[in-house]
């Protein structure tokens, strides 16, 4: 994880730095203390044990949370919206489509999945639950993924349960809005 990490470390949040600052001088504190026996102190052993459990009790307690948020959406499974045909991909496969009013525009989610649209096809439901898994540190939210659309689920945090590539958007409103996830 970390060498994912250490190419894009100017990029960071200032808060990753200084976690990343800590665990570094724990290790020193701890490298020193071992190196000379002479030296050898139980306060530097501590402080380090302690820098390193407030570095990891930080990262676990404010980094990387999930939350789930769900919407009543309106679906279509023929490609087609109310603001006109949506995009294909490559393979020219048509995508089911769930979407909702927001603002005088529309926030979407064209999903392609053969296993969604043969599930809601012949359904005469007008309108489908849809869930949201919505990532934030500490407090910022960083990023989402569709997590279900009507009870069938795509992603489990940010572990993938089964293929449903697609795209999202808002269309159509004067003022740019925020979807909410």
């Amino acid at each position: 994880m970390l060498v994912q990490i250490l190419p894009n470390f100017r990029k960071t949040d200032s808060v990753y730095r200084i976690l990343f600052l800590c665990v570094v001088t724990a290790l020193v504190l701890v490298a020193t203390s071992l190196r000379r026996p002479e030296t050898r102190q139980l306060n530097s052993i501590v402080i380090s044990l302690i820098l390193v459990l407030l570095a990891f009790g930080v990262d676990r307690l404010f980094t990387g949370r999930v939350a789930v948020i769900a919407y009543q959406m309106n679906w279509s499974a023929n490609g087609t919206a109310p603001w006109g045909d949506v995009e294909r991909n490559e393979k020219v496969e048509v995508p089911f489509v769930v979407y909702r009013k927001v603002e005088g525009g529309y926030c979407f989610d064209a999903v392609f999945s053969p296993e969604l649209n043969a599930r809601l096809a012949g359904s005469d439901k007008a309108v489908i639950n849809v869930e949201y898994n919505v990532f934030s540190d500490f407090g910022r939210r960083r990023g989402y993924n569709l997590r279900s659309v009507d009870g069938l689920i795509f992603n489990q945090g940010d572990r993938p349960v089964r293929s449903g590539e697609g795209f999202s958007g808002y269309i159509e409103g004067s003022v740019r809005v925020d979807c909410g996830r």
